[in-house]
């Protein structure tokens, strides 16, 4: 019998430590309930990220799908962007991505699996697989299925430039971090008549030049020194899948997420007007402006298919998050698409005479660093339930959609639950330094007193005594 390890199951998708916690036997238990669930998903997409383990990890299951009947669509390595494509522009019935995303290489999951009419399996779709996996399954005899190795990059680049119009040609950098986007990114943008330049654009899981994660400040450094060096109009740093995308303007300096969010914004509705989605790390400046606008606006939990789902229920126009996640419902598939975001933002740099003057001229607030906590997976949750009973019992003014966010009169404090690693992440904003300060000692009390274990160290990396 096959034992699976229930920590890799996360709400959201399943990652874990290869072999140790996620193996071949494991991914191949885990798809083959999937398969029992979903006998209508007869064609089935399968992509791999660049990790040593994950071509293993994708032809074991390829073939133990194909052994139930199925047909599978192999793309090899390749980017969110594509494995998308192929189920939105084709109609596959069902895929599945084999990634660790953006943690360290010795990481590795499947970080979607999807179904036609239904999207990304999370929550308790999820949960009705890893019950089903963690059962001991009876052999069944069916018909052999087939396995077709498939390219869909020519025609996703003349789909995806038939959406962009720049209104001048860029000199863009490009750094794919060894990751599935590769020199994708570059073809496309040379399509529309841009000068490119790629640094670390070989696959390589190993990662050699830094970790696949661009929300990080030192994974950008490489690219924000040669956007500098090279006069570049324009940067773009991919994660490890290709689902999230770091801006660098043309001074070489990293634009935040809030920043991308607010111009990505006002960029949609200049064509459509409804609803925005933003995670609960959103800054105060941007609901302020669409508050002023008169444009409503709805908080999702942190993870692109709750903001799917949040923008589907309110009929969105725009939805994205701070962590470099951006969904286009009226220019594009309804998915988590790092290389149509970035053709979107390089839209709008083309439309400034200097970009990096229209970042400066962003409202803006003082925002704390993200500081990321260890805490065990099988507590966090229980701390950030016990910080919104104190919260409640306080009668503190605070949103629990994702953990707590508190506000006060001049900012905002956040305390939440990492959905795919153990941590809790505190972040906190304020219109002064002297505000600031004042939000980040009272809520590190909050915090401490509902079990989050902030040490020293924490308030070191916030500049707090």
């Amino acid at each position: 019998m096959v034992k699976i390890n229930k920590n890799i199951f996360r709400g959201y998708d399943i990652r874990g430590v290869y072999p140790k916690d996620f193996n071949s036997k494991a991914a191949v238990k885990i798809m083959l309930a999937f398969a029992d669930l979903y006998p209508e998903a007869k064609t089935i997409v399968i992509a791999h990220d660049t990790r040593k383990s994950s071509p293993i990890l994708a032809r074991a299951i390829s073939k133990a799908l194909a052994r139930e009947g199925r047909e599978i669509i192999f793309l090899g390595t390749a980017p969110d962007p594509l494995f998308y494509f192929c189920l939105f522009h084709y109609g596959y019935d069902a895929g599945v991505v084999v990634s660790g995303s953006h943690n360290p290489k010795e990481y590795n999951g499947l970080t979607s699996i999807f179904v036609k009419g239904k999207g990304d399996l999370v929550l308790e779709d999820l949960e009705a697989v890893k019950e089903l996996a963690l059962k001991e399954r009876q052999a069944k005899i069916k018909k052999q299925g087939k396995i077709i190795k498939f390219n869909p990059e020519k025609d996703y680049i003349t789909h995806i430039i038939s959406k962009i119009s720049f209104k001048r040609p860029l000199k863009v950098l490009i750094d794919s971090g060894n990751g599935a986007m590769g020199y994708l990114p570059e073809k496309v943008f040379k399509r529309l008549g841009c000068q490119v330049e790629t640094i670390y654009g070989e696959f390589d899981g190993n990662f050699p030049n830094h970790s696949p994660d661009p929300y990080e400040k030192e994974n950008r450094l490489d690219a924000e020194k040669a956007v500098l060096k090279g006069k570049f109009d324009i940067g773009f740093v991919y994660d490890g899948d290709g689902d999230r995308v770091a801006t660098i303007d043309n001074l070489g300096r990293s634009v935040s997420g809030d920043f991308c969010l607010l111009m990505l914004t006002r960029q949609a509705l200049e064509k459509h007007h409804g609803p925005i989605v933003y995670d609960a790390r959103v800054s105060k400046t941007l609901l302020d402006e669409m508050k002023q606008r008169n444009v409503k606006t709805y908080f999702s939990v942190s993870h692109h298919s709750a903001v799917i789902k949040k923008i589907i229920e309110t009929k969105a126009v725009f939805g994205g998050e701070v962590t470099l996640h951006f969904l286009f419902p009226k220019d594009y598939y309804l998915c988590d698409e790092a290389l149509f975001a970035s053709l979107k933002l390089a839209e709008i740099a083309s439309a400034q005479k200097d970009f990096a003057s229209y970042v400066d001229s962003l409202p803006r607030y003082l925002v704390s660093p993200e500081v990321f906590i260890p805490c065990a997976d099988e507590k966090k949750f229980k701390v950030i339930a016990n910080l919104q009973e104190i919260l409640k019992k306080k009668k503190y003014d605070f949103i629990d959609i994702d953990g707590a966010r508190i506000n006060f009169p001049h900012g905002w404090a956040l305390c939440r639950a990492a959905n795919s690693t153990p941590l809790i992440k505190i972040r906190f904003e304020a219109d002064t330094e002297k505000h600031l300060i004042e939000i980040q000692k009272e809520a590190l009390k909050l915090f401490k007193q509902a079990g989050v274990p902030v040490s020293k160290s924490v308030y070191r990396k916030l500049g707090l005594k």
